[in-house]
C-alpha cells in the first residue's frame, strides 16, 4: 500500500498542466507566427500521466532532483540523454522541482561505493552501457532510467524514453520523450538568440516540404526515397531532399553523407512540411525538431499504428491527436502536398494548430 501511493504520488508530479481557457493572441511583429498563449512558458505534449517527475525510492521533502547521466562504454557523446542536456526537460515538468544533472557518471560494476543520501534522484544509462541490476546497485535510492531501446526489448527500469504500452501500461512505469536532440536544438537556440530572427509562417517558407533521413533504418525510408527519386521532375513543387544510403552517428562528420545539423535546422525552418518516416522506432528527434521550428511534421497511418518489432506497442501514442498531416501511404506525399499548398491561408492555420497542441 505504501508504494502504491508513492508511485501515485510520483506518476502525478509531472503532470502540470491544468485546463487551457481563456488564450490571447500576441502580435510578434510582421512575418512571425501570431499563437495562442497563456502565461508562463512552459509546454507539453498533452501531459499525460507516463510523464512523470523523476523522484527517488525514498520519501523526501527535497524539491531539487538529481539526474545521473551514466558515461557512455565508448566516452561518446549520447543523443538519448537530450532531453536532460536541453530545457527541454523544465519544459515538460511540472515546475514543482529543480534538476541538477551530473554527466559523466560512472559504472562500477563491482558496485564497492554504492551511493547513498542522494534522494531524490533518478540515474540513467543505456542498457549496454550499465544495466539495470549494477545501476540499482549503485545507486540504490535512485529510480533507473533506460534510454536508446528503440526496439523496446527491455521490461526492466522505472523508466523508459521510447514509448512503448506494453512496457508502461499496468506496470508502474514511466515515460519521458525524446525531445529535440541535443545538437539541433545547440543549433535551434544559436539561430534564435539573432535579432533579426523570426519564426516564418508556413505561407512564407522557401520549401514545400523536406526529406531528410538515411535509407537504411526502415523499409519505409527506402520506398519513400525511391518515391521521391520518381516524382520530384514531375512536380513544381520546391522541396529539399538529403536521403543518404546509411545512417552513422555523427551527422557533422565530413566523412558523411548525412546533412550537417546546422544546414538541417535551416532547412526545417524554411519548411512548411517536414516528413518524418519512422526509422528503428516511429518516435524520433525530428518530430519535436519539426514542430519546434514551426514545421509540419508528416507521417503515414502505418507508422501511427503498427507495433514495430513486435515489441513497441503503439508508439506514438502521445501523438494519436495531433493536427499533423497523416497520409494513407507515402504514394500520396506529392498530391497530398501539392493540394495543400495551394491554400496559404489553410497552411498558416495548420502551422498554427500544430503550435498550439504541442504547446499545451
Amino acid at each position: 500500500r505504501h508504494q502504491m501511493k508513492w508511485f501515485l504520488a510520483v506518476i502525478l508530479a509531472l503532470t502540470w498542466w491544468s485546463f487551457l481557457m481563456g488564450y490571447t493572441f500576441i502580435s510578434r511583429g510582421e512575418g512571425n507566427i501570431d499563437i495562442p498563449t497563456q502565461g508562463g512558458y512552459r509546454r507539453s505534449l498533452r501531459a499525460l500521466k507516463e510523464y512523470f517527475d523523476p523522484n527517488s525510492q525514498v520519501p523526501h521533502n527535497d524539491n531539487t532532483i538529481t539526474a545521473y547521466l551514466v558515461e557512455t562504454a565508448n566516452h561518446r557523446p549520447n543523443s538519448a540523454y537530450s532531453i536532460f542536456q536541453t530545457r527541454m526537460l523544465e519544459l515538460y515538468g511540472s515546475g514543482k522541482f529543480d534538476y541538477v544533472v551530473k554527466q559523466h557518471t560512472r559504472c562500477d560494476k563491482t558496485c564497492t561505493r554504492p551511493l547513498l543520501d542522494n534522494a531524490p534522484c533518478i540515474v540513467v544509462a543505456r542498457e549496454r552501457d550499465c544495466d539495470e541490476k549494477i545501476l540499482k546497485c549503485n545507486y540504490p535510492q535512485c529510480k533507473t532510467m533506460l534510454v536508446g531501446d528503440e526496439k523496446c526489448k527491455k521490461r526492466s527500469h522505472d523508466v523508459r524514453n521510447y514509448y512503448a504500452a506494453n512496457r508502461i501500461e499496468g506496470k508502474g512505469k514511466g515515460y519521458l520523450p525524446l525531445g529535440p536532440r541535443k545538437d539541433s536544438w545547440n543549433i535551434f537556440e544559436k539561430i534564435k538568440s539573432d535579432p533579426n530572427f523570426t519564426m516564418k509562417p508556413s505561407s512564407q517558407r522557401q520549401f514545400a516540404f523536406n526529406a531528410v533521413f538515411s535509407k537504411d533504418t526502415n523499409e519505409g525510408r527506402a520506398i519513400l526515397a525511391n518515391i521521391i527519386e520518381e516524382e520530384r521532375t514531375e512536380t513544381s513543387l520546391p522541396i529539399f531532399t538529403s536521403i543518404a544510403d546509411k545512417w552513422t552517428r555523427d551527422v557533422n562528420s565530413p566523412r558523411t553523407a548525412q546533412l550537417p545539423t546546422y544546414k538541417y535546422m535551416n532547412v526545417v525552418l524554411d519548411s512548411v512540411f517536414t516528413l518524418a518516416p519512422a526509422g528503428h522506432n516511429p518516435e524520433c528527434y525530428r518530430l519535436f525538431e519539426s514542430v519546434e521550428a514551426g514545421s509540419i511534421p508528416v507521417l503515414v497511418k502505418e507508422d501511427m499504428t503498427t507495433s514495430y518489432v513486435n515489441s513497441c506497442k503503439d508508439s506514438l501514442h502521445h501523438w494519436r491527436d495531433a493536427p499533423i498531416l497523416v497520409l494513407d501511404s507515402w504514394n500520396d506525399v506529392f498530391p497530398a502536398i501539392e493540394r495543400l499548398m495551394e491554400d496559404k491561408e489553410k497552411l498558416d492555420e495548420m502551422q498554427v494548430n500544430v503550435i498550439v497542441w504541442y504547446e499545451k
